[in-house]
């Protein structure tokens, strides 16, 4: 089980291509693992624009303050979660500076895991000997003078993880808008005082989404399960073991691991629980695809 605390976490400005983003680092999974997850703080430092496209892992992102565009005018409002699966494109983005996210990035169903920022850093360190970026592309030059180019997280991703980038088939046509404030809470026979909104369950994982209410001295407890929890303070403050946790806290339980969250006030947490990946998955009946060089969405059938 690990804690964090933004107030205690230094703002990296160096880990995406557009270089306006600040990432706050709260928790990190087990790199070269299908499961590995990262999850951060990340705020718009200056005007940030990404062209259309999709990743090889899935994503959450909670807006804690601001908004943000996710093109053809769908907008992630404040206090609104957002899932990204893998293999499903969205964009073209463009918000000024100021919007703040709760961002949880883990290896999805298609068993492709996540790159770790510190595989990342150390990808991009290499690539730059061999060749350059400009914004989201990574341009090398060969012997010949031919020029080749790639979305830079695709060059570095192969650089990193040591095997071609393969984008899995989407399996859903677009990302996935949750408004938990428009829920209704249900009261939990899970532990004392606490109540529950269930926002959504995902692809053939089984990955789930909710929001947890525990009011002031209840209990909410997390089982021993196969699975990995995450944790993120909305308001309140409680307390996990003998670790205080207060808003924008997140904390983690690893599979075996079990535990109790106690409120010392009205507490709110945001909760993902990300089952561990099967061995015996069946392969999908639509193949994985291989982004083409210089091409950020390829279409699929």
């Amino acid at each position: 089980m690990n804690i964090a605390n933004p107030d205690n976490q230094p703002v990296v400005t160096d880990d995406h291509p557009t270089g306006v983003l600040g990432f706050r680092y709260l928790l990190n999974g087990t790199p070269l693992t299908p499961e590995n997850y990262m999850v951060q703080i990340a705020e718009n430092l200056g005007h940030f624009k990404m062209v259309t496209h999709r990743h090889n892992f899935d994503q959450f992102r909670y807006v804690i303050s601001g908004q943000m565009n996710l093109g053809e005018g769908r907008v992630l409002k404040e206090g609104e979660l957002c899932y990204f699966p893998e293999g499903t494109s969205y964009g073209p983005q463009d918000d000024p500076a100021g919007p703040v996210a709760l961002v949880m990035q883990f290896g999805g169903a298609s068993g492709y895991g996540y790159m770790s920022p510190q595989q990342y850093r150390q990808g991009r360190e290499e690539l730059r000997r061999i060749g350059r970026f400009e914004g989201p592309v990574f341009v090398k030059q060969d012997a010949n003078g031919k020029v080749s180019k790639k979305l830079s997280i695709n060059a570095i991703w192969e650089q990193a993880m040591g095997e071609r980038l393969l984008i899995p088939a989407p399996r859903y046509s677009d990302v996935v808008i949750m408004k938990p404030k428009a829920f209704r809470w249900m009261p939990s026979a899970i532990g004392r005082g606490v109540f529950r909104k269930l926002l959504g369950s995902f692809s053939e994982r089984g990955i789930t989404a909710e929001v947890f209410k525990v009011k002031a001295r209840g209990l909410l407890p997390v089982i021993n399960e196969d699975a990995i929890r995450v944790y993120f303070v909305l308001s309140g403050e409680g307390r996990i073991g003998g670790c205080r946790i207060e808003r924008h806290c997140a904390a983690d339980f690893q599979p075996g691991e079990q535990g109790q969250i106690a409120a010392d006030s009205e507490l709110e947490m945001l909760a993902f629980r990300l089952p561990m990946l099967s061995r015996d998955l069946q392969d999908p009946q639509l193949s994985s695809t291989e982004p083409l060089p210089g091409e950020s969405v390829a279409e699929q059938s």
